[in-house]
C-alpha cells in the first residue's frame, strides 16, 4: 500500500518540473478579450497530455457557435482540450477541469506579464494564480500518483477550456452541451479554479450583465426643447437603479460567500456612454450594469426586475428604453457533505488547519457542471489565490502549488477506492 508520504514526497521530486511548466505555459499570450493564441495554448498542453498517456481530444468550436455568443470575434479560433485516462472503464470517474484564457494584462507591471519572473517563492506572470497553476497542479497530481505506484483505477479526465473569463459558453459550456461532460461518465469534478490550497468552494454566485438605452432626439444645445434628451431620461432610471440597489442589499444569503461583505444581492451600474458634441443634445444613451445573484435567486426574475424598471422609466419621462443582455450565469451550489468535498477538506487538514468551504462572489465555470450537467459531486479547489485574479503582478507562491498538488493526488487516491 502507497502511503501518503510517497505521494507528497513524488508531488516533491517534481517541484522543478512544476516551475518549468508554469513558466511555459505563462509565456503563451492567451488573452481573453478577444481570445488571442488559443490554438498554441491548446497545442502546448495536448503535446503535454499526450506525452504524459492521455488519450487526447483537440475540440474544435464551431464558428456557428462562436458566433451566438462573441458574434464580433469569430477571426480567433476556439480550441479545447480534452485528454483521458481510462484503466476500468467502470469507473470511478474523475475529471479536472481549468481555464486557459487570462484576462488582459493591462499597464503597470513591475515584471513582463509574459515573461514569468521566480522570486522569493513566487511564479509572477498573467495567469499565474488565475488559473493556469490550477492546469499544472491537476497534471502534477497524476503524475505523482504514478510515480508513487498508486494503482490508477477507473478513469482520469483533464480539460482545458477558453472563455471562462468571458462566460465559458465555447469552453467548459460547449463541452457540456456536446456530452464530454455528465452524469455517465463523471462521478467526481474538480474545477481547478483559484481559491487557495486551503479551501474548499462550493459554488458561486450569479451574474447578469447588461445594456439599457434610453433613446431621445437630437437638437442643437441652444434650441434644446426642439429635441428630447436621452441624458436626463437616464437620471430618472439611475436613480430608480439606485432604490433597487437598497433592495438588493437585503436580500441575504446564508452561503458562505467571502467576502462576508459579498453575501448579499447587488448591482452596479459600471459604464455610461452618451453625447456627440458639447452642443448637441444627445439622443441616446446607454449603460451598463453589473447585477451579481445570490443563491435562491434566479436569472429570470432579475430580469423582470430590471424589466419592470424600464417600464417606470418609460411611464415617467416618455423616452424609450431598450434592454440588451450581455451574458448570465445562473447561481451554483453543491452540498458541503458531498464526497467529494469532504475527502478534499480531510486531505486539506494535513497542510491548514480547519480548512474553510466557501462560495465564490463571482461566478465560474462550475455552474456548467452543476446546473446543466446535473453533476453535484463537484467542487472548486485550485492553488491560486482569488486576491490575486486580474491585478497587476499577478502571482502565485510555488508552495501553495505544491501543497494543491499533493491534496488532489491523495484525494483522487481515496475517491478511486486506492486510498493511501
Amino acid at each position: 500500500m502507497v502511503s501518503r508520504q510517497a505521494i507528497y514526497d513524488a508531488v516533491d521530486d517534481h517541484e522543478d518540473d512544476i516551475v518549468s511548466f508554469m513558466r511555459e505555459f505563462i509565456s503563451i499570450e492567451t488573452e481573453n478579450p478577444p481570445g488571442r493564441n488559443y490554438r498554441d495554448g491548446a497545442a502546448f498542453l495536448s503535446e503535454t497530455m499526450v506525452d504524459r498517456g492521455y488519450d487526447v481530444e483537440k475540440i474544435e468550436v464551431p464558428e456557428s457557435v462562436v458566433k451566438k455568443h462573441y458574434p464580433d470575434r469569430t477571426d480567433h479560433d476556439r480550441v479545447n482540450i480534452l485528454g483521458r485516462k481510462i484503466e476500468d472503464a467502470d469507473g470511478p470517474h474523475i475529471h479536472f477541469t481549468g481555464h486557459f484564457d487570462v484576462v488582459p494584462a493591462g499597464e503597470d507591471w513591475s515584471y513582463d506579464p509574459y515573461d514569468p519572473v521566480v522570486e522569493n517563492g513566487q511564479i509572477y506572470g498573467r495567469g499565474a494564480s488565475d488559473m493556469k497553476s490550477g492546469i499544472a497542479a491537476s497534471l502534477f497530481a497524476v503524475d505523482a500518483l504514478e510515480a508513487a505506484g498508486v494503482d490508477v483505477q477507473g478513469s482520469v479526465t483533464q480539460s482545458m477550456t477558453v472563455d471562462e473569463e468571458t462566460g465559458g459558453f465555447t469552453g467548459l459550456g460547449y463541452l457540456v452541451d456536446e456530452g464530454y461532460i455528465t452524469r455517465e461518465n463523471t462521478d467526481y469534478c474538480i474545477y481547478t479554479e483559484c481559491f487557495d490550497s486551503s479551501r474548499v468552494c462550493l459554488g458561486h454566485r450569479g451574474v447578469l450583465k447588461f445594456h439599457v438605452t434610453a433613446h431621445g432626439e437630437k437638437a442643437h444645445g441652444c434650441m434644446a426643447h426642439d429635441g428630447a434628451n436621452a441624458v436626463t431620461a437616464m437620471q430618472d432610471f439611475l436613480g430608480r437603479i439606485d432604490e433597487y440597489e437598497d433592495e438588493l442589499h437585503a436580500r441575504t444569503t446564508d452561503a458562505p460567500v467571502t467576502p462576508v461583505e459579498s453575501r448579499n444581492a447587488d448591482i452596479s451600474a459600471t459604464m455610461i456612454d452618451a453625447g456627440y458634441s458639447e452642443n448637441v443634445v444627445p439622443d441616446r444613451c446607454q449603460s451598463t450594469f453589473y447585477r451579481v445573484l445570490v443563491p435562491g435567486e434566479t436569472v429570470e426574475s432579475a430580469r423582470d426586475e430590471i424589466n419592470d424598471l424600464i417600464t417606470e422609466s418609460e411611464t415617467a419621462t416618455g423616452h424609450e428604453f431598450e434592454y440588451e443582455e450581455i451574458m448570465f450565469a445562473e447561481p451554483a451550489r453543491v452540498p458541503k457533505g458531498c464526497q467529494v468535498s469532504e475527502t478534499y477538506a480531510n486531505n486539506i487538514e494535513a497542510f491548514h488547519d480547519n480548512p474553510d468551504f466557501v462560495v465564490s462572489p463571482g461566478s465560474d465555470d462550475q455552474r456548467f457542471v452543476v446546473n446543466d450537467a446535473g453533476i453535484e459531486e463537484c467542487i472548486v479547489y485550485g492553488p491560486g489565490r482569488l486576491e490575486q485574479a486580474h491585478v497587476v503582478d499577478e502571482h502565485v507562491p510555488i508552495e501553495g502549488i505544491l501543497t494543491a498538488t499533493k491534496v488532489m493526488a491523495v484525494s483522487t487516491a481515496e475517491l478511486i477506492k486506492s486510498a493511501p
